[in-house]
């Protein structure tokens, strides 16, 4: 795998930008540069006592809050909050598209890359909102499927789901994911990826 190409697709990507809504939010898809010459995504799994999406994996991030100066900080700002993992240990290198969530909320996509030896050094999840973290292997883009069962919750279709083990990513997430596999497409298709 080419890691070079796939910074540099990010980076020249033009997101498609949807209007703010009354309720906006963002968030961060950090890709760790590993010691496999690849990337891995940071998925968290919420705390279950949290009142939205309790239990689920998801993307760090959140509303937009009064204090933050645009959805950009409001992604850094969950980044810390949750991983304990501050704005000047990643670079944020580009956006993916403007996603709505379930309730027609904007969700603004941003991607950072941070060297996973460091991540693994400083990260320290915030137990009130996170009850595990799950790095995603981006060759495993390619396995999510679309999933019919699901249309009626997510109110999308397709509506792409991923499963191994007891993790399940669906919904907004899986969502997000499928923009970074589509933006990716021609690089992940290369048979080549899969070899170290």
């Amino acid at each position: 795998m080419n890691k070079d190409d796939i910074i540099q697709k990010i980076k020249n990507h033009t997101p498609v930008l949807q209007p703010l809504t009354k309720r906006s939010a963002a968030v961060m898809v950090i890709l760790l540069n590993n010691e496999n010459n690849s990337f891995e995504i940071v998925l968290t799994k919420r705390s279950e006592t949290l009142s939205d999406y309790a239990g689920h994996y998801s993307l760090p991030g959140g509303m937009l809050e009064p204090q933050d100066k645009d959805l950009l900080h409001t992604a850094m700002r969950e980044v810390e909050e949750e991983l304990n993992v501050s704005k000047n240990n990643y670079e944020v290198i580009g956006q993916l598209d403007d996603m709505r969530d379930r309730y027609g909320n904007l969700v603004r996509v941003y991607v950072s890359l941070m060297n996973k030896a460091d991540f693994i050094s400083q990260f320290r999840f915030s137990d009130a909102e996170v009850a595990e973290v799950y790095l995603f292997a981006i060759e495993k883009l390619t396995q999510l499927k679309d999933e019919p069962a699901l249309y009626a919750i997510t109110r999308r279709r397709p509506s792409y789901a991923f499963t191994e083990g007891q993790v399940f990513v669906w919904g907004l997430t899986a969502a997000i994911l499928m923009n970074l596999f589509y933006i990716l497409s021609d690089i992940l298709s290369d048979p080549s990826i899969f070899e170290l």
